[in-house]
């Protein structure tokens, strides 16, 4: 098991939606007298007996910083961790999040909030959902994180550690480093829609790789549902075509989290669809990876178009096999927790309970869904017709 010790600072991020029911979240902003910044405010001198014997399982911090998508940000100091730990969080604003899985990237289930390391740094994160929307948790708050117990999710961890997607693995296909594939599920027509990580952003060292995919696939228009604008003109060196690309507005921004019923995300879901339906291809979907969010838009667009709900499930787990290699067994434990991250975001999106998911007919509540994401009927109606066979 990997064994981290923070011994220099790290950025943290929380995000989890502060809801009936989320797991590790109690709000307790009306007790928030346990949790003045005095509390907080504790030199090593002055720590209590018990912590100054368990000094490695407390950290003490502040909010330094609160992102686009609503996460808190904080420097967390030395406190050792193994994957698979469970954690407690309070802020001095009152709000505690308690029995956090420590786990090696964005996984668990959806409404749940996870401590994870992310890139560089290290981040507590929502599962699906946004954080600070409710919580208003400011910056300059005090921040304590304690291991509330060693190993407790260790069973999950495992099956949730997976192979790294940033590099490359030995013997792996262009198209597997890429994620990128042909999206035909249902009645899509063929060589029209794509999906793939992203394109523009070379930090693991796939865009020139990309590039070629875009020309030999004849991309005319991109979703791009992880870049602003500020952020896309800010990536220096991009090949020609997909410079081109850019230049000619084929590319549509809709910067989106990860909670497909947040307002904002749904009116940029909305208007990104109505410029697709504007817009001829063959178009190309894609986030970061292009496993979450490039999946369950893709999940939105194949229900759109008569997909059945296997179909869904096949072309989303395909990511997981084709960036990470996970058993792809639908007994085995892994596939099993992979598999619960779609389903529980059809069954939010369209409005079906997980076990109606295989026998429902999901084209009318995805088409409700573009309408809820503020689509004219006309325009939806064209989207299907220029992504199906129908003329």
């Amino acid at each position: 098991m990997n064994m981290r010790r923070k011994t220099v600072a790290f950025v943290c991020t929380i995000s989890l939606f502060l809801t009936v029911g989320l797991t590790g979240c109690v709000n307790t902003q009306t007790e928030s007298s346990r949790y003045t910044s005095e509390t907080f405010n504790i030199s090593d001198s002055s720590r209590s007996e018990h912590e100054q014997n368990i000094y490695d399982e407390v950290a003490y911090s502040i909010v330094t910083d609160i992102d686009q998508y609503g996460d808190v940000m904080f420097d967390i100091k030395e406190i050792a961790l193994e994957y698979g730990d469970s954690v407690d969080i309070s802020f001095s604003g009152g709000y505690e999040l308690k029995d956090i899985p420590y786990y090696p990237d964005f996984f668990g289930n959806r409404g749940s909030a996870i401590l994870t390391d992310h890139f560089d740094n290290v981040c507590v994160a929502g599962i699906g959902c946004s954080f600070n929307n409710k919580a208003d948790i400011k910056t300059g708050e005090k921040v304590r994180v304690v291991i509330n117990e060693k190993g407790r999710y260790k069973k999950e961890y495992e099956a949730y550690n997976i192979n790294d997607a940033k590099t490359r693995s030995d013997g792996q296909s262009d198209e597997s480093f890429l994620n990128a594939r042909e999206v035909n599920a249902g009645q899509i027509k063929t060589n029209l829609l794509f999906r793939s990580a992203s394109p523009f952003d070379n930090k693991f060292g796939r865009v020139e790789l990309m590039k070629k995919y875009l020309y030999e696939h004849e991309i005319n228009c991109i979703l791009d549902l992880s870049d602003t604008e500020e952020k896309l003109y800010s990536y220096n060196d991009l090949p020609d075509y997909t410079v081109s690309l850019i230049s000619s507005e084929k590319v549509i921004l809709c910067p989106i989290g990860v909670d497909y019923l947040e307002t904002e995300a749904m009116q940029m879901l909305g208007k990104g669809f109505t410029a697709m339906a504007n817009t001829d291809g063959p178009y190309l979907i894609q986030c970061n990876l292009g496993r979450d969010r490039t999946g369950v838009i893709c999940a939105v667009l194949e229900a759109l178009c008569g997909a059945s709900y296997q179909e869904i499930v096949d072309d989303y787990m395909l990511s997981y096999d084709m960036l990470h290699s996970i058993d792809m067994d639908p007994s085995s434990l892994q596939y099993k927790l992979f598999k619960q991250r779609i389903d529980e975001q059809l069954e939010v999106i369209l409005g079906i309970g997980i076990n109606q998911l295989p026998e429902s007919n999901l084209q009318s509540p995805a088409y409700d869904y573009l309408l809820r994401c503020g689509m004219q009927k006309n325009d939806i109606e064209i989207l299907i017709k220029k992504l199906t066979s129908s003329e």
